[in-house]
């Protein structure tokens, strides 16, 4: 009598997909001084899809199966809520109008009792277990575990961001040894926003962790967000996207770059490294004055005995 098959939601969109804290209010960003050009010149940014990362297992089995003890929970629970006397009245009424019958709704729910030997909410409910079970054995038949996440590691593209600007790693790896720079981006910026709900963020946090969950709904922030433990030290975050929001593609042959635009605005300042070259300090503090004129050019220095940075003005 009732409706089998449910509302189906918005196609997952996996730029829209938050499982987070808020972020901090700035982020950043390193880079060699190469890229000074194309980013801070050409006001553009990589994006990356996961498979193509510098972790050879950025995409990796993150969990064993889709459903599990908490998915069966969630889903049972999310049907009875649903469930509700008036949704139930409301399905009793167009089912009546359909089939051109004018009778009373407590009429109609007295008869399904005598009929079923218990109220329709009940009987509802006695059903609702063997449905959840069946949909939930044939999860994993559909795709795999591993088809899925290689799916989504094809799709998702990525802008990474650290919370820090003194990681002397991130300064090693990124920076080109301390003579790159950092651009800080202001989270709060609208860039950084949903586009459907502007206070919230598309940022993601990275979740770090080794082992692999039993099911999906263990912990969706490792199954979609986490990298390897060895990564712990970049302290990162993301922002996704789809490829249809990329606004420019280079073709390298055996590799794309792919690139999108940012706002002027979203920068508050760009740090460059102690063995920065006068000519990188000077080419950013231009490009900020024609570009950025509300960001901060800074300079980090080590210090040594004490294993900080020391951050000024210049």
């Amino acid at each position: 009598m009732f409706d089998s098959k449910p509302t189906i939601p918005d196609p997952f969109k996996p730029e829209d997909f938050k499982l987070s804290e808020p972020p901090p209010a700035i982020l950043y960003k390193y880079m060699v001084a190469d890229r000074v050009a194309d980013v801070l010149e050409g006001g553009m940014v990589r994006f990356t899809h996961l498979l193509d990362t510098n972790d050879s297992f950025e995409v990796r089995k993150t969990f064993r199966r889709f459903a599990g003890p908490k998915f069966l929970e969630m889903m049972n629970g999310a049907a009875l809520a649903a469930m509700t006397p008036d949704y139930i009245d409301q399905q009793i009424q167009r089912h009546l109008a359909e089939a051109g019958i004018d009778l009373p709704t407590a009429l109609v729910r007295e008869m399904l009792k005598q009929q079923h030997g218990m109220s329709i909410e009940e009987f509802m409910r006695s059903q609702m277990g063997g449905l959840i079970d069946m949909f939930a054995s044939g999860l994993d038949s559909i795709k795999s575990p591993e088809d899925f996440l290689t799916e989504i590691g094809s799709i998702l593209m990525c802008f990474s961001l650290s919370e820090r600007y003194d990681i002397a790693a991130m300064w090693a790896h990124y920076g080109g040894n301390h003579t790159g720079v950092v651009v800080a981006f202001d989270t709060e910026h609208p860039w950084f926003k949903s586009d459907k709900d502007p206070a919230e963020s598309k940022l993601q946090k990275i979740k770090y962790l080794d082992e692999q969950n039993d099911e999906l709904f263990d912990d969706l922030q490792a199954a979609f967000s986490s990298k390897a433990t060895d990564w712990a030290y970049e302290r990162e975050w993301r922002m996704n996207c789809a490829m249809k929001q990329i606004e420019k593609t280079v073709d390298l042959g055996a590799d794309k770059i792919h690139l999108r635009s940012f706002p002027p605005e979203a920068v508050t300042s760009v740090i460059v490294g102690s063995k920065a070259s006068d000519n990188t300090v000077e080419r950013v503090r231009y490009v900020l004055k024609r570009q950025y004129p509300r960001a901060k050019l800074q300079r980090t220095t080590p210090q040594r005995m004490t294993g900080s940075f020391a951050l000024e003005d210049i």
